[in-house]
């Protein structure tokens, strides 16, 4: 082959081809065909890397299954945070490889990531969460590149733009009894628990006895299942309190409060209850509804009622009231019966 064309060499029976292009080497195995073969088929990679089209042999197998796990690897060795922080970020890691797992990591495509996003609000995940799936995502690209893994171009990834300003999705009291009308017995508690307390679904399905008060009326939540990794102490109105009481009647030797139809604990990512909770939305009529909206209608009940969002901050244990104003729209109605408060001064008709 001609000077800059690269190298045909064959060892035993097999040939291979050697080429530089922009600063980077590539060598090929061709494999065991005659001269001329070799030759077309070496001239078919050469064009295929300056076009930019051609994926090395080495990088063809890798699926983006092993290269999340070789990115976990990284991940666990370098990382500092707390053993619970891991493995939320393990559980999103596997929740990515759950769709993409089976592709291999060039034939992901922008179009491919759009639909990952679709179907995960369908499943009724919030943007917000979807943001930081996608954040790792391209974390997992990175990484494959550092190790030599991939060498195309990182299919593009458009993040969900200004989610905290979507909306808030809450439920009318009317709406609420309809959704829980429609559950199954065994998971009416949760629901009710959930609108009553303004809990997460991970802090609910991990709640265990010891970490209710029945004395003081409250329960505590461990730093292993909270954002901010402290301990919550959470307040139980009447509803939340004796439905607590009318469940302990009833314990599980396991200890966990909240149990699914055969009595046994959530898994650790508590995937069980979302079929159960659409299927719910759906015989209700609620559309586009998540678990995660019980919360939202819990604090939006507290801010219309109390007209305090100071309180809403409180019970939901946000640590930035900016995560709270999104509620403050709803206490309008009270700072016109304040201003109303304060008319003074009086104009005479002329």
């Amino acid at each position: 082959m001609g000077k800059g064309e690269g190298y045909l060499r064959k060892r035993g029976k097999v040939w291979y081809f050697e080429f530089m292009y922009k600063g980077r080497r590539y060598y090929e195995r061709i494999g065991a065909v005659n001269k001329t073969v070799a030759k077309e088929i070496a001239n078919e990679i050469r064009s295929q890397i300056i076009r930019g089209e051609y994926i090395p042999q080495r990088e063809r197998s890798v699926t983006f299954r092993e290269a999340a796990q070789r990115y976990m690897e990284w991940y666990r060795a370098k990382t500092g945070a707390r053993e619970s922080t891991v493995k939320t970020h393990e559980y999103r890691v596997n929740i990515l490889v759950e769709y993409f797992g089976k592709y291999q990591l060039h034939s992901i495509t922008y179009f491919t990531v759009e639909h990952y996003k679709k179907k995960r609000l369908e499943d009724g995940v919030s943007k917000e969460t979807v943001n930081k799936e996608l954040t790792i995502l391209k974390s997992i690209y990175n990484r494959a590149k550092e190790l030599g893994l991939f060498s195309g171009e990182i299919p593009k990834i458009e993040k969900f733009k200004n989610t905290y300003r979507e909306e808030v999705r809450y439920l009318t009291k009317e709406e609420a009894q309809r959704l829980i009308d429609a559950c199954p017995d065994w998971f009416k508690p949760v629901v009710i628990f959930a609108l009553n307390t303004g809990l997460r679904a991970g802090e609910i399905f991990s709640l265990k006895w010891e970490n209710v008060d029945f004395e003081n009326r409250q329960i505590y939540i461990e730093p292993t299942y909270t954002k901010t990794k402290k301990v919550y102490k959470i307040p139980l109105n009447d509803t939340a309190y004796n439905l607590l009481l009318e469940l302990y009647k009833n314990r599980k030797p396991h200890g966990y409060v909240f149990t699914n139809s055969r009595g046994e604990p959530y898994s650790v990512d508590h995937k069980g209850y979302r079929k159960v909770f659409k299927t719910a939305c759906k015989k209700a009529g609620l559309k586009n509804l998540r678990f995660h909206d019980l919360r939202h209608t819990f604090a939006s009940w507290v801010a219309m009622k109390s007209k305090d969002i100071y309180a809403v901050q409180k019970l939901l244990h946000h640590s930035d009231l900016s995560m709270t104003r999104r509620y403050a729209h709803l206490t309008d109605d009270y700072l016109r019966e304040v201003v109303n408060g304060v008319n003074f001064g009086k104009i005479s008709a002329k």
